[in-house]
């Protein structure tokens, strides 16, 4: 195939075909694939281009104006389906009939594609949605995208999928069966929650809600108050109260506030004598980017005067070459993962390319004799850090965010290092007698 482009209208849409690579475009979705028949292509970007329609026009959310979908063929790979939040969808396959109708895949692909509509359409407004657990946010998907497949299988009926199926039995009718089990998982339960919700205020107003929630100054460690008053707040009704007592429980991941004590000090309170700490040997065997979790390091310092003052990871940006408008962050946790303070840093202190050291100077706070450190940079598959890590573990490396579950990461070590240093006059070897 020569690689000139050979550009082909048909109708609305037109097919681009470079080296292996092919793109499949409609008014408001585009789909780039590689590796599986053109009419796979066709029917993923027919459902994406009206799921967006419905989640703005039914739903009334502020939905991007091209949905991208990215088709990879990779037999070493698993299948998966996820988004960035904003406009772009990532689907792997092992290969081509990981398409065929679920009956013969056992894959939802008509589902999955309105499922990722559903968290587009909320992550597109509540940017930092820390504050929802896993069954909210997934509850969510379910719950809108079940809905969008009803409204796909209005306007196209049976005609959608190559190897034609009833998809409609993937919408609120299965939601709906789900939600009838009394042992019912929590995204099903969570689910309930928002449609329990969409009954009270409607379908279009669940938009102001998710807009005033955006805006609310959140407590990581108690958000549910907050959350409590922006939600009533939309709108004059008893039952919002209500749903909200039943719904907080479930919805919302609270990250708990350590019992040591926050105690901060000034630059030119320090002795400018600052101690490493690490386990890493520096040398970087492969690196990670971990969604829905973080890099964690626990350490440990003998006596009770030490503050951190930055810390140093080793890694390198990806996703879109301008870095995003947005935070990571940096918790100094208890040895039980409780906060003990929160330190923001900018996305733009990551380059893409080559990995690096990063210092990352933070307020001068008081570190207990066991703590540690969570980073967390909420990637997606546009966005995100890759960190480096040794060879060789120690058992103090970690995936975990604060007051959530941590597992052992045995791997290697993080290259994550930190710098503390002490009061000036705590140095136990040097005298203070007066001269």
């Amino acid at each position: 195939m020569k690689s000139s482009a050979i550009i082909i209208f048909i109708s609305m849409f037109c097919t681009l075909v470079f080296a292996d690579e092919q793109v499949y475009r409609l008014d408001n979705a585009v789909v780039t694939y590689e590796g599986i028949e053109q009419i796979y292509a066709e029917a993923i970007g027919k459902t994406a281009h009206a799921a967006r329609a419905i989640a703005a026009e039914k739903f009334g959310f502020d939905m991007p104006q091209t949905i991208k979908v990215n088709i990879n063929c990779d037999p070493k790979q698993r299948v998966r389906l996820f988004t960035d939040g904003q406009d772009m969808m990532y689907l792997t396959i092992r290969r081509e009939s990981d398409l065929k109708k679920p009956q013969e895949s056992g894959i939802f692909h008509i589902y999955g594609i309105c499922h990722e509509t559903g968290h587009l359409a909320m992550y597109r407004i509540i940017i930092d949605h820390s504050w929802m657990s896993s069954d909210a946010a997934e509850g969510w998907a379910h719950y809108l995208g079940s809905r969008i497949v009803d409204g796909v299988y209005e306007k196209h009926k049976g005609e959608l999928w190559p190897d034609k199926y009833d998809y409609l039995a993937d919408g609120t009718a299965r939601l709906n069966n789900q939600l009838a089990d009394a042992n019912a998982a929590g995204i099903v339960k969570g689910a309930g929650l928002w449609k329990a919700l969409a009954e009270i205020v409607g379908d279009k107003s669940i938009v102001e809600i998710f807009k005033a929630w955006s805006k609310a100054e959140i407590d990581p460690a108690d958000p549910g108050a907050v959350l409590r008053k922006a939600l009533l707040e939309t709108k004059e009704d008893e039952r919002l109260n209500i749903w909200w007592n039943s719904a907080e429980p479930m919805l919302v991941f609270k990250r708990p506030s350590s019992e040591f004590k926050t105690k901060t000090a000034k630059r030119n309170e320090l002795a400018q004598e600052p101690m490493d700490l690490f386990f890493d040997d520096g040398r970087q065997a492969s690196k990670s980017s971990i969604a829905g979790s973080g890099h964690a390091v626990k350490f440990n310092i003998p006596g009770s005067d030490w503050y951190i003052t930055s810390v140093q990871i080793y890694g390198s940006r990806y996703g879109y070459p301008q870095p995003p408008k947005e935070d990571f962050h940096i918790w100094l946790c208890d040895k039980d993962f409780k906060t003990i303070a929160d330190f923001p840093q900018p996305y733009a202190k990551f380059n893409r390319g080559n990995p690096k050291w990063v210092n990352l100077p933070v307020e001068p706070t008081n570190v207990p004799t066991e703590f540690v450190i969570c980073v967390g940079f909420n990637p997606t598959g546009t966005k995100g850090v890759y960190v480096g890590y040794d060879a060789e573990g120690s058992g103090n490396s970690f995936t975990a965010l604060p007051g959530g579950e941590f597992n052992s990461f045995s791997e290697g070590d993080w290259l994550i290092r930190v710098k503390v240093d002490q009061l000036k006059g705590s140095d136990a070897l040097k005298s203070y007698d007066k001269k």
